[in-house]
């Protein structure tokens, strides 16, 4: 009986301070924030933002360069394919079309080869760019950052960012993987552009690039090359 009682007035004082703090709030465990994930690139996506400094040691960022068309172009002026779409002519002749459209069209370069010193890829790709009398920007990304950004493959590897910011097509820079058709080669980067001037979707939005493989640091360290890009023939 005594028990009893003792029970029924333990369970009455508990109440009566429940009643008596009613705004007590409950006693919560702290949740443990989730890891964010970085965005890479996807066609018809905004396209990941970037920061880089150029040869001239100029920074551009992708930002600057809204309400314009942007192409970027993965760049390696020792392998073959890169080498062979600039000494064709092919690339100075895109850039001179892209020039004529009507909405103000910025074209990039991103170095992202660190197979060797920064100091030589600096030198080595600033030095091609000269002998063909080209201005044009140099983005250096010898960390590789941006390129596994946009999951770039190959030199060259073809981007184009409308002037929203949204990335409408990625892939190879044309149809001629041999570079017989030298500068008369039809390349998808003008065709998207054209596309996107009539108002049209850019479609293909994906062709497979071609090129040597852009050769990344591997385990942050330089003078390793990736797998090894084929020749073109002829």
């Amino acid at each position: 009986m005594f028990k009893s009682l003792v029970l029924t007035s333990t369970i009455a004082t508990i109440c009566a301070l429940s009643v008596a703090h009613p705004n007590t709030p409950p006693i919560s465990t702290p949740e443990t924030p989730e890891k964010e994930e970085k965005k890479v690139a996807e066609v018809g996506e905004e396209a990941p933002t970037f920061e880089l400094k150029d040869q001239y040691g100029k920074t551009h960022k992708l930002s600057d360069y809204k309400g314009k068309i942007v192409v970027l172009e993965w760049f390696n002026e020792l392998c073959p394919f890169c080498k062979g779409v600039w000494d064709s002519g092919l690339v100075p002749k895109l850039m001179n079309n892209l020039n004529e459209q009507e909405t103000d069209v910025v074209y990039l370069t991103i170095n992202s080869t660190a197979n060797r010193p920064e100091e030589a890829v600096l030198e080595s790709g600033s030095e091609f760019l000269e002998e063909l009398e080209v201005t044009v920007p140099m983005l250096m990304d010898y960390d590789g950052t941006v390129g596994h950004l946009y999951k770039a493959r190959t030199t060259p590897h073809m981007f184009v960012i409308d002037s929203e910011g949204v990335l409408v097509y990625q892939g190879a820079i044309s149809d001629d993987q041999r570079i017989k058709e030298g500068d008369e080669a039809e390349t998808h980067v003008l065709r998207a552009v054209t596309q996107l001037e009539a108002g049209e979707e850019v479609s293909p939005s994906y062709v497979k690039p071609w090129g040597c493989s852009v050769k990344y640091k591997v385990d942050g360290k330089s003078g390793r090359r990736g797998p090894r890009g084929r020749k073109p023939r002829g």
